[in-house]
């Protein structure tokens, strides 16, 4: 029971952490922006009303109020709902040019994509990159790698004469080759052969990278760590099928929730077996198997350059795979299940801040892109929805009426008082009422 209030406890400050950061880095953008555009900020605040506490500088009031799940600039001359009375004085938001506006508007995801960015160059210039001491390769059906003769298991030892010793630094070579072809010496069962690659071109000469099956953390509590399991064991076979890569390890205990399997792996050359459970785990409408084991990885030094490169493409891919499940979201090709809500972000911030610095600076990246992104969805109240009105504004020379604004207001409080509602009930589904049903 103490063990269950202490992460709980954990969970909860972790929580008010990451939303504490994030929503302190968006409002900070739009109270940047509005003050170098003279637009006058009359409170800035974090959490909603009622305020706790607050202080006086200048023409603004600096808050922390009680209703943790936000906050707000508040400029002068502009409501979110209903309308703002207005002077006509030149440090009025309404008194500034759609362009201004619409920079107030936009610099709140904009900061909370710099901020992902500044976090992944940190982290990426701080720890280097993660990858695996492992150079094994799978190439993809009818790919360049498959026609130009190599297997499913080949190590590849040197590219283009320069040896290569861990995943990193293979697909480094490959993409530096790629335009022009090159020699490689490949390792199959003990011996050394020869290969030339054909220049791949921008489609890639199609080799996966496997990634061994050594494990690199147990998780305290959780299957794996009752088994005995511990980092730097390799996992052979899972429920009769050998296994060579962690994905296909995966994939074999995810097919196996609350079943009872066989378990082999190797320890310093002595092979061992064991029976195990994976423990339950739901994702979206279905359930999979897992044992709480991570896998090995070793860190590879780069300079700030290319941190710098990493952090931006870190940025786009985070932000296109949000932008592709939120379209496949609307076409129906993924369920609603799959979206969480405040307590799976809880939960997610109380895991990574006990994994260390590292895993939480990640998700709080990850998390501010997806913040940027979800504001910027034209639904009225968030920023996208602003945007929109003023893109409607500079189209047609004037601004929509209050009336009209009022009503898309209140269909976008709709909206969001829905998704709401939604995530929170996934939430108890999956982190609550499911472990009841399992009880009965």
């Amino acid at each position: 029971m103490f063990d269950t209030l202490t992460t709980i406890a954990s969970s909860i400050a972790s929580f008010l952490l990451v939303l504490g950061v994030l929503v302190f880095v968006h409002e900070l953008g739009h109270f940047l922006v509005a003050k170098w555009a003279g637009i006058r900020v009359e409170r800035f605040s974090l959490g909603f009303p009622p305020k706790m506490i607050g202080v006086t500088r200048g023409e603004t009031e600096y808050c922390i109020s009680w209703v943790p799940l936000g906050g707000y600039v508040k400029v002068a001359g502009m409501a979110d709902v209903g309308s703002e009375k207005t002077t006509g004085a030149h440090w009025e938001y309404s008194s500034r040019s759609v362009g201004v506006r619409m920079a107030v508007i936009a610099a709140g995801p904009a900061m909370n994509f710099l901020f992902a960015f500044a976090a992944l160059i940190f982290l990426f210039s701080f720890y280097g990159l993660d990858t695996f001491d492992s150079t094994r390769v799978n190439p993809q059906e009818n790919s360049l790698a498959a026609e130009a003769g190599l297997v499913r298991g080949d190590r590849i030892r040197t590219v283009g004469g320069t040896p290569v010793g861990n995943a990193y630094e293979l697909a480094s070579a490959l993409d530096e080759i790629a335009s022009r072809g090159t020699a490689l010496q490949i390792e199959r069962d003990g011996i050394l052969l020869d290969f030339n690659l054909p220049p791949a071109g921008s489609e890639g000469y199609g080799v996966q990278l496997m990634r061994p099956t050594t494990v690199g953390q147990v998780v305290p509590g959780m299957p794996a760590d009752s088994l005995g399991l511990q980092a730097g064991d390799i996992i052979l076979s899972v429920g009769q099928a050998p296994v060579v890569s962690w994905a296909e390890m995966s994939e074999e205990i995810r097919r196996y929730p609350g079943e009872t399997i066989q378990l082999v792996w190797e320890r310093e050359g002595q092979r061992m077996e064991q029976l195990i459970t994976p423990a339950t785990r739901a994702e979206g409408d279905a359930l999979v198997g897992h044992i709480g084991i991570s896998p090995q990885a070793s860190r590879h030094t780069i300079g700030l350059g290319r941190a710098v490169v990493l952090g931006g493409l870190g940025v786009y891919n985070s932000s296109w795979l949000i932008l592709d499940f939120l379209g496949e979201l609307f076409q129906g090709d993924r369920s609603t299940d799959e979206l969480g809500g405040p307590l799976r972000i809880a939960q997610l911030a109380g895991q990574t801040a006990e994994q260390g610095l590292h895993a939480f600076v990640s998700f709080l990246a990850m998390l501010s892109v997806n913040l940027a992104i979800i504001n910027l969805l034209p639904i009225p109240v968030f920023d996208g929805g602003h945007l929109t009105f003023l893109t409607l504004e500079a189209v047609m020379r004037r601004p929509l009426s209050l009336r009209q604004r009022e009503i898309f207001q209140q269909i976008g409080l709709a909206i969001i008082l829905l998704i709401m509602v939604l995530v929170t009930f996934n939430d108890l589904n999956q982190m609550v009422f499911r472990h009841i049903a399992e009880m009965f």
